[in-house]
């Protein structure tokens, strides 16, 4: 109301300045007055509706996660039973019929990740993890996209597992998939998924390895997904629940993973106080506070980390002279 008697002033006082007879001015004045608060009002009322939409549908993703999660939290000890279980979940929610319509394909597209699950053999050693990372593509996606036809884009193009790890692949496709030498800001606009099976990488980098130190890596003075080599002092080393082996330099972490063990066998692991020179490829953790190795009381790992910056994985590890 007040936005139309406004309206209506400021054509009440443009008609009497261009006449001294003024009705068939006030009256058209008055009919556009209104057809421009009609029209306000519809607008109003559809970008309210587009928000309650978009609202429905975060709330939507943000309980499938919950319910892939509950399977995650339910201690599913293969690939096999993680991919029963999440299609169950899946099912479940299709037949309750509480899911937005519009995420129907996003359902197909999850039902048709956990079916693939037992496929994966890269995947065998760390199932638990894979879960977490598809969960938090949805929560991402949920939290980040502002508007619907972002939503369901990011949805599309974030919802994949491939057959392989990165750098088993043709390069071409390789590179699509998991680009290197990028800033924090795209890498972060991969999604979760890509974002974690990148730490997996069984392959060097091409470019080789820049010859840096842990401090420059945490300021941020590098890209993501390059090689880089340091030397320093090997502190709090350790295996993880998730069989990644890890150790800190400085304020930086650094993780050797369990397939890249596998593949080199012999690469040494360094013990607490021991000098090494390691290279490996510049990770920016963005799962950190949901990770197994998460620990409040860490001053690298824990809540007051300095840094997300992390090497990982880990490709060579040297054990210096004191």
């Amino acid at each position: 109301m007040a936005l139309l008697l406004a309206i209506l002033a400021a054509r009440l006082s443009a008609a009497l300045s261009l006449d001294p007879s003024p009705d068939a001015h006030l009256k058209e004045a008055e009919v556009e007055a209104r057809l421009e608060v009609q029209e306000y009002d519809r607008n109003r009322k559809a970008g309210v509706r587009r928000r309650q939409e978009l609202e429905r549908l975060r709330k939507d993703l943000r309980y499938i996660a919950e319910e892939l999660d509950r399977e995650r939290f339910g201690a599913a000890p293969n690939l096999k039973d993680y991919s029963e279980g999440c299609l169950n979940r899946l099912r479940g929610l299709r037949r309750d019929g509480n899911i937005d319509p519009k995420l129907d394909g996003t359902l197909s597209r999850l039902e048709a990740m956990c079916s693939e699950l037992p496929h994966k053999q890269w995947a065998e050693s760390y199932p638990h993890s894979l879960i977490k990372a598809i969960t938090t593509a949805l929560r991402e996606v949920a939290d980040e996209a502002t508007d619907e036809q972002e939503l369901l884009l990011w949805l599309s193009q974030r919802l994949s597992l491939p057959d392989q790890l990165p750098g088993e692949e043709d390069a071409f496709s390789d590179l699509a998939l998991f680009p290197q030498d990028i800033s924090e800001a795209k890498f972060r606009k991969l999604g979760a998924i890509r974002i974690f099976l990148v730490k997996h990488r069984i392959s060097r980098p091409k470019k080789g390895y820049v010859k840096t130190d842990w401090r420059r890596i945490v300021r941020g003075k590098h890209n993501v997904q390059i090689g880089v080599e340091i030397e320093g002092i090997a502190r709090r080393p350790r295996t993880q629940l998730d069989l990644d082996s890890t150790f800190d330099i400085g304020d930086l972490h650094i993780e050797l993973t369990p397939e890249w063990r596998l593949l080199h066998p012999n690469l040494p692991f360094p013990r607490e106080g021991q000098r090494v020179r390691v290279r490996g490829w510049t990770y920016v953790d963005v799962f950190h506070r949901s990770e197994l190795e998460y620990d409040p009381a860490d001053p690298v790992m824990g809540i007051n980390r300095k840094t997300l910056w992390e090497i990982h994985p880990v490709q060579d590890i040297e054990i210096l002279p004191s």
